[in-house]
Formats: structure tokens, sequence, C-alpha cells
């Protein structure tokens, strides 16, 4: 009688996560401004996906071959949701070189530490440095601030100095007397047309755009931040811990707002990513998306912006990929996406702990067969 109980019990189980996983195979065609709880199962995606690995290899210990169709058969139909969480290629040959290539960085810094959030006295300079040491052809940065002369620090001058840019475009999204806040592209290539676009149907965000001409051909590139969930630290503890400082109401209120959080969040990056589709799609040069998307690969935002293009980290990465540098561990929020006319020849991405991102470092050649 237990016996059975168990194994019917495991089999719902198992059931109800094919089911939900099945139904992650909608989540590329749905705005969650117009189904607000896709981007809700976009998160749970992962979860799900490990859950039905589990229950294929417990089938298979249980020797109930018949039930493993059920966790397989979910996973077959939510394929293109479940293929883009990983890179397998742990052994393929990265090519660094710079000879016919160019290289390209992607990072979000964090204002370079502005307010000291890493508790240490000299962050920016460190960063300033790992700059000068990398010097990629095409540096693309976001939540990057520049003060004014008289007040605050000139960072896009440190950086053109240390790394000897020729050329670089700044795109504020904020700006007061004190400095700008928002993205800025270097390039050691000519930067030959420059524009911000607004994005932003429900506030101020700007999606960077910089033509760069590379020896006799013409990349658009485009740098992006998209909008964040904005938890505060107890409710950041309370998604990593599950504890709280008080009781159990104060769960129930905090796992309410942070659902109202992500609800909220993820409908403003659905309009985001559906303007910011639209405007690539009409560069008439090959191009690269890079920056901070704060949304993970199984999400309408990565699948409508990545679009027909190529994912750097899927073409040469390995593992899970985790870009975010917190207590959330394993989470991947940060890209580069690039033309099918553009070849990936190298990716990585570096341990580096100056800000809660991680930079990612690809190298380009481009395609001449196209």
């Amino acid at each position: 009688m237990i016996r059975a109980l168990f194994k019917y019990s495991f089999l719902l189980l198992s059931i109800i996560s094919a089911v939900g996983l099945g139904i992650s195979r909608v989540i590329p065609n749905i705005n969650p401004f117009e189904q607000s709880i896709i981007g809700i199962l976009g998160l749970m995606t992962p979860v799900l996906a490990l859950i039905n690995l589990f229950f294929i290899f417990f089938w298979l210990m249980a020797r109930k071959y018949f039930f493993i169709l059920i966790p397989f058969s979910a996973i077959v139909i939510s394929w293109k949701v479940f293929s883009v969480l990983m890179g397998g290629h742990y052994f393929c040959k990265q090519d660094f070189s710079t000879s016919g290539h160019f290289s390209f960085a992607s990072y979000n810094v964090r204002l370079l530490d502005l307010y000291h959030w890493s508790g240490k006295a000299d962050t920016r300079n460190q960063m300033i440095d790992y700059f000068r040491k990398l010097n990629p052809s095409i540096l693309c940065l976001q939540e990057f601030y520049n003060g004014n002369d008289s007040v605050g620090v000139d960072n896009l001058r440190a950086i053109r100095e240390a790394c000897g840019y020729e050329y670089a475009a700044e795109c504020p999204v904020n700006e007061n007397k004190r400095g700008k806040w928002g993205h800025v592209i270097f390039s050691h290539h000519p930067i030959i047309y420059h524009q911000g676009h607004d994005i932003d149907a429900r506030g101020n965000n700007l999606l960077q755009q910089a033509d760069i001409l590379i020896n006799q051909d013409t990349i658009s590139v485009f740098n992006l931040h998209l909008k964040s969930n904005r938890f505060d630290a107890a409710e950041t503890q309370f998604v990593t811990t599950g504890e709280t400082e008080n009781n159990s109401n104060d769960a129930f209120s905090k796992t309410k707002a942070i659902y109202s959080k992500l609800e909220r969040s993820s409908i403003n990056r659905g309009l985001e990513a559906t303007q910011v589709s639209k405007l690539v799609s009409k560069s008439k040069h090959p191009v690269i998306i890079c920056g901070d998307l704060n949304d993970i690969p199984s999400s309408y935002v990565y699948f409508k912006i990545r679009n027909r293009l190529q994912d750097a980290f899927l073409k040469k990465g390995k593992g899970l990929g985790a870009t975010f540098n917190q207590r959330i561990p394993l989470l991947r929020i940060d890209y580069i996406f690039c033309s099918e006319k553009i070849n990936v020849k190298a990716f990585r991405i570096d341990p580096e702990t100056f800000s809660d991102h991680f930079p990612l470092i690809a190298n380009f050649e481009m395609n001449k067969k196209q």
C-alpha cells in the first residue's frame, strides 16, 4: 500500500513537472505584456528542466521504462527553450588571435563602483587596469558613469587614455550637474554613426547604436541595459536563503512583493524587447547586440532580441555561463549576439569581481563567404 502510494505520488509529480515544462514552448511567442504569467514561467523553466532530468534518471533506476516517456516528451516538446540553457563546448578551440579578427567585450560595470559597493577603495582603478590589459577592439559598457569636469570622476577620459581608444560614443540615460549615467562604446575602429534610441514605453531607457568601420566592413553595434527587478537587500536574502527577519507573515508579504516586482519588470522588459527587435531589424549592416538583458535564456526577452542571431555563448561557451556576480547564483543575464555574417572565433566569461556582473569577451571575424 505504502509502496503504491509512493509510486503514484512520484508519477503525479512527474506528470505535473512535464506539463509545466511542455507549456514553456510557448515562451518565445507570447509577450509578457500580453500574458504576464509567461514572464514568471520563463524564470521557472530551468528548475522544471532539472526536475524532468531527475525523473528520467529516477524512472530509469526504478526500471519503470514506460514512465521515462513522460519527462522525455516534455524535454523534446520544449527543446527550443531547453536547448539555450547550457553551452556544451568544453573542448572546442578558442581562437583569441588578432590576425584578421577583432576582439569585443561587454560589461555591466555598476558605475565603476561609484558608491563603493565593493567595500574596496581601489576597485575603480583595478577596473581601468583590467581594461588596459584586455584592451579589446570594441568595448561596450553598461551602467557607466562619467562625471563632469568640475564634479565627479572622468571615467571616459581615464579608459580612453589607458587603452588608447581613438573613438568613443556616450549614450546618457540620465544626466545632471554631477555627471552622466548610461552606456558607452569605446573603439579602436572608426565610429561613423551614433544614436540613442528610446525603447521604454514606461520610463526612461535608451538603446545605443554605433556603426563601426572595420577595415572595409561596417557593423552596427547595439549596446543595451533592460529594466532590472530592483529587489532590495531583504528580498534578495529571502530569494537566496528563504529566511526572513520576522515570521511567516513576513515571508508571505515578501513573496507577494517579489512576485509583483517580477511580473511588473517582465512586462516592462517585454515591451523594451519588442522595441529593440524592431530597431535592430532596420539595420543595413551585420549587427552585434550586447548588454544586460536582466532576463535568463528561457525568456521571451531572450528569444525576441536574439531572433535569428547567433548567441556567442552557445557557439563557443560551456556550462551554465553565469554572468551575475551576486547571491542569486548561476544566472546568465548578459549576452553577446551577432549576425551570421560574423564568425564567432572565441568566447569567455572572465571571473572578475569588480562589479555585480562578469565581463563577456569574444573574438570575431567577418564572414567573407556570405
